[in-house]
């Protein structure tokens, strides 16, 4: 069973403001920082109690071969996702529990 996904708007902005970095820096890097991403979240949503609690009912999944983690939360009862942000694995993970 796949769990739907929904974003705060805080982690749809991570995504943006990633992918226009990596495109900055090189040509369409950003487009494959998007595309790893979104092989991440296919996995994700079909087996998202695989990945490490990194607080109280936050968890997180690396992004593939990029240094970026996605923090989410599921919902078992209506079977979703909700992914809080996509940040970079320098930043303050703390940063996240302000978005909850």
């Amino acid at each position: 069973m796949n769990y739907s996904l929904s974003f705060y708007p805080s982690a749809q902005e991570d995504i943006i403001k990633s992918i226009g970095w990596y495109n900055q820096e090189k040509e369409n890097l950003g487009f494959e920082f998007y595309d790893q991403l979104n092989e991440k979240l296919n996995i994700l949503v079909r087996n998202p109690q695989h990945y490490s609690i990194l607080f109280k009912d936050i968890r997180t999944a690396q992004v593939i071969r990029f240094p970026y983690l996605i923090y989410f939360k599921i919902d078992q009862k209506k079977t979703s996702i909700t992914i809080l942000g996509v940040l970079h694995t320098s930043r303050d993970p703390q940063t996240i529990k302000k978005r909850k």
